[in-house]
């Protein structure tokens, strides 16, 4: 989870100030995002944090595409 926050909180920063390489880094993104939902989902009990992570990763693809 915390590879995750830090990823995303990476690959905003990129896209606030310009960058065209927030491609790169939303890519990551959501590659780590649907990792971390499926230990999330692994773990149980938090669902929460799996409809979280697949929906970043949902708009870090659509971004970095």
């Amino acid at each position: 989870m915390m590879a995750c926050a830090e990823i995303c909180r990476t690959s905003a920063h990129f896209m606030l100030i310009g960058t065209p390489h927030h491609k790169h880094t939303c890519r990551e993104c959501a590659e780590i995002c649907e990792e971390c939902a499926k230990s999330c989902k692994q773990v149980g009990d938090m669902q929460e944090c799996v409809d979280a992570c697949r929906r970043c990763a949902e708009s870090c693809r659509r971004m970095a595409a």
